[in-house]
């Protein structure tokens, strides 16, 4: 279980949407964070209401001021080739060592690939894979080190039901599970936990950022971003490998295991139209 006072988690992209739920629900249980993104005034906004106690809040609420999680707010754009690094340098220099590495950091782009432009591309590569890959590389050291860490993938449904218009995203998405798999199978004996979680449609700006109108179907079965940092927090505590919350998107994946991948690619893109 996550401890208050000896955990302490790193989240990426943490201004908006998942990232800053996660960031929430952390929060509300005392464990004490890092969140990084672009959009420091964001960032600092979220530290703010996180950190934040008005004294005429009720005393029902289940933290006190010395169980509150303290907030540390480091701006970095992970679509850089150092952002990454610069990243590093910056847990280094205010001497920040996460037990918690939440890789949430990531966007979609939604056209057709070879209409897509050549650094939205990139882009993508870098901030959904590079970026993850080289943060867990390091931190995931560390941890392994002092024989206690978490890492927490955060995918997509789009990994196991490939998009077309969203190739790359979700072929970025579908090597983080691979990843986390191979990669948990290496720590087991460590006593670092790596899950992956693969969220469908949520009620975020990640449609408004890939330029997609939601269908009314994506609609009806998005989810929220408070249940998808619930089943987050609660799967890794677990050790839960694969986690794909709401039972639309279960019952929906273990039918995927028998269907011909060209067909699920065909349900897919009628799924966004």
């Amino acid at each position: 279980m996550l401890q208050p006072g000896r955990d302490l988690a790193l989240i990426t992209g943490a201004s908006s949407g998942i990232g800053a739920e996660i960031a929430r629900q952390l929060a509300g249980r005392g464990i004490d964070l890092i969140l990084t993104a672009r959009r420091r005034e964001r960032l600092e906004e979220l530290a703010g209401q996180l950190t934040h106690r008005s004294p005429h809040a009720p005393r029902e609420e289940n933290i006190s001021r010395s169980e509150m999680a303290t907030v540390s707010v480091i701006e970095c754009d992970l679509n850089t080739p150092d952002g990454p690094d610069r990243l590093l340098a910056a847990l280094a220099e205010r001497n920040l060592a996460p037990t918690v590495l939440i890789n949430n950091a990531g966007f979609g782009y939604f056209d057709l690939f070879l209409e897509q432009p050549r650094d939205e591309i990139e882009a993508m590569i870098s901030v959904n894979l590079r970026a993850a890959t080289i943060l867990a590389r390091e931190l995931g050291e560390q941890m392994a080190r002092r024989k206690h860490g978490y890492i927490l993938n955060v995918a997509s449904y789009a990994a196991l039901a490939p998009i077309p218009r969203y190739a790359v995203y979700s072929g970025a998405k579908a090597y983080l599970v691979a990843w986390t798999q191979a990669l948990a199978h290496e720590l087991k004996k460590s006593g670092v936990r790596v899950s992956v979680i693969c969220p469908g449609f949520t009620r975020t700006e990640f449609h408004a950022v890939a330029r997609h109108e939601k269908t009314r179907l994506m609609r009806m079965i998005e989810l929220t971003p408070e249940q998808v940092a619930r089943a987050a927090i609660r799967g890794l505590e677990r050790g839960q490998l694969v986690i794909v919350p709401g039972w639309w998107y279960k019952l929906n994946a273990a039918a995927l295991r028998l269907l011909p991948r060209s067909w699920v690619a065909a349900m897919s893109a009628r799924a966004v139209k």
